[in-house]
């Protein structure tokens, strides 16, 4: 599946980027929507840099021939989802805020959309630990979602996923657990929900389980997780990787070090496929890899696993920032 996105994505840049930049400056409808399907094509792909650059020109294309309607609005939220997975989170909140704005101030605000928004300022704002803000955009987003006359079941699941992870770095334990138990609930109810999205869920509780010294139901999730994601019909090996290091540092907790370095082979393994995953997450599995190795007295291999981790920890491709925008105002608009 991951083949078929990058094939699709080359035809896409090859006929956008092949477009000579005036046309793209004049914001026609054409070469705006093969700009926006190429953002988009790169961004699904993890190619996250060149989706940023395109997102770029197509708000720079909308802005300049005046167009503020929902496109600009969906391209500023998407290149706001593209800063956060970077780790660019000042900037991701400010795209994401400006496109918010643009929603709430329609005559007739689509409501799922609206949702999806707010969802995505939480995102923002636990993306910069600012968590009280972030649960009170979530918040905002489950009310909007529920208020509607069909709430979308994977969308409840997944605020709630959202909430619950909000919940679990304020160490509030019990909420983050019924958060994530309502949404595993919901997800369980619907025969169409993605496996994916179980795999998700049970990651999370894994790491929530963890943090509450509960190791045996820690592992349980975390291989209850892997199951699905392996079984999934669409392949998540980013997903696969999260949970597969995530077993991996239970095993080093124990001291199974034998177990921890099969884990993280074949966490690298997918790595090494050209899995998109942020540099510094990716640095931080090769430098856990490389301790394990030194306990098993391979320190050639710990070395040269050290040196790649050591490039993608100085990458500043994701770095943080601090918050400087609110959400109270909107939150009190509608």
């Amino acid at each position: 599946m991951r083949d078929k996105g990058l094939l699709f994505l080359a035809g896409v840049l090859c006929a956008t980027l092949g477009l000579p930049m005036r046309l793209l400056a004049t914001g026609s409808e054409r070469s705006l929507d093969q700009l926006l399907q190429a953002a988009t094509a790169a961004r699904l792909s993890g190619h996250y840099a060149q989706a940023g650059e395109l997102y770029t020109f197509a708000i720079r294309d909308l802005e300049a021939v005046g167009i503020t309607d929902v496109r600009l609005a969906r391209s500023l939220l998407d290149l706001g989802g593209v800063r956060e997975v970077q780790g660019r989170c000042q900037q991701a909140a400010d795209l994401v805020l400006r496109g918010l704005r643009i929603l709430e101030a329609a005559d007739q605000p689509d409501p799922f959309a609206r949702s999806e928004a707010w969802q995505e300022l939480g995102k923002a704002y636990y993306c910069q630990r600012q968590y009280s803000k972030a649960d009170q955009a979530l918040h905002r987003a489950l009310g909007i979602e529920q208020s509607t006359p069909a709430p979308r079941q994977d969308r409840l699941a997944e605020i709630l996923a959202s909430q619950g992870g909000v919940y679990e770095f304020e160490g509030r334990f019990a909420e983050a657990e019924t958060a994530f138990e309502r949404a595993q609930s919901i997800i369980d109810q619907n025969p169409r929900a993605d496996s994916m999205d179980a795999a998700f869920l049970r990651n999370n509780l894994g790491m929530l389980f963890r943090m509450m010294g509960r190791n045996a139901e820690s592992e349980a999730a975390f291989l209850g997780g892997l199951a699905l994601a392996e079984a999934a019909t669409t392949p998540n090996p980013v997903m696969e990787i999260a949970l597969l290091d995530n077993l991996a540092s239970l095993d080093l907790a124990r001291k199974q070090y034998r177990d921890a370095a099969a884990r993280f082979e074949r966490a690298l393994r997918l790595l090494d496929r050209g899995t998109p995953l942020p540099p510094r997450a990716a640095g931080q599995i090769l430098r856990d890899y490389a301790a394990c190795l030194r306990k098993l007295g391979d320190r050639s291999r710990a070395r040269t696993l050290n040196t790649r981790a050591a490039a993608l920890l100085s990458s500043q491709e994701d770095g943080n920032g601090r918050l400087v925008v609110d959400v109270t105002e909107l939150a009190q608009a509608k």
